[in-house]
């Protein structure tokens, strides 16, 4: 876990370029280069029941910047650090890895998004990249918004191990006060645009009944029949009845139906 003089020099001079005002989110990006190895990262503030403010990003050009556009106008929505962010996930260092369901599954027919059981969430927006593991910072911000740096990696070169997360621990204070001043800034200089979505929630509140509903969140989150039946407490043959039941109401029969439905209902057209 050592570091040289000259990287710790580069992570001192990106920040404070950043804390000063005279940087923005691709200095943090580049900060963080000098610390742990990734090969693009993300950089966004989620809101709640918006679509998350893009910041920056440094993926490729041609299909992998396209599918960050595609995430932040509609995938989001079923991302696992996006819903464990509206649970109230707190700030600091978390792998996606251990913030997906049990048994994350996706629809392999979705325009916007591809069943990839090798994923570590089980599917990826289309164009993405394939086989990458994402180490995400996050950092509490006012108006419960939380900022979101999320580096990449492909798993074949060893993802994010816990001896790699460790390696950043130390410097997470000053990327998260970096990223307030940055925000700060950024939102006194910019107009940004509110946007409402209806939370998951709301989602066929008005046809289904409470516990038809409560399966169908679930479902979209990516959990299994059994993890629905440990988390509302009540056995998996009532969950699948639910889940029936709800198909039929909403007049689907799969799961990628339902997708279709919840993202079309969300204000996507697909």
């Amino acid at each position: 876990m050592d570091f040289s003089a000259k990287s710790i020099k580069a992570v001192n001079l990106s920040l404070s370029k950043v804390m000063e005002g005279q940087g923005g989110a691709l200095d943090l990006i580049e900060a963080a280069q000098h610390i742990v190895p990734f090969t693009a990262a993300l950089c966004v503030v989620n809101r709640v029941d918006q679509s998350p403010v893009y910041l920056c990003d440094s993926y490729p050009d041609g299909a992998p910047k396209d599918a960050v556009q595609c995430y932040i106008r509609s995938t989001y929505v079923l991302n696992p650090f996006y819903n464990a962010f509206l649970a109230g996930l707190p700030p600091g260092l978390h792998r996606m890895i251990d913030l997906a369901p049990d048994n994350w599954k996706r629809f392999d027919d979705l325009p916007e998004a591809v069943l990839a059981q090798k994923e570590e969430i089980g599917f990826r927006t289309r164009g993405w990249p394939e086989n990458l593991q994402e180490l995400i910072l996050a950092v509490d911000l006012p108006n419960g918004m939380m900022g979101e740096v999320s580096l990449a990696r492909p798993s074949d070169l060893g993802g994010f191990e816990p001896t790699i997360v460790e390696r950043f621990r130390p410097f997470y204070p000053l990327f998260a006060t970096s990223f307030r001043q940055m925000w700060a800034n950024h939102s006194n200089n910019t107009a940004i645009l509110i946007e409402p979505h209806a939370p998951l929630e709301d989602f066929a509140k008005d046809i289904l009944s409470p516990r038809e509903a409560e399966t169908v969140q679930l479902i979209l989150k990516g959990h299994s029949s059994l993890s629905i039946s440990l988390v509302l407490g009540i056995a998996v043959p009532t969950v699948k009845t639910h889940r029936k039941n709800a198909y039929a109401k909403l007049g689907i029969s799969t799961q990628q139906q339902l997708l279709n439905t919840f993202l079309q209902w969300h204000g996507h057209d697909l």
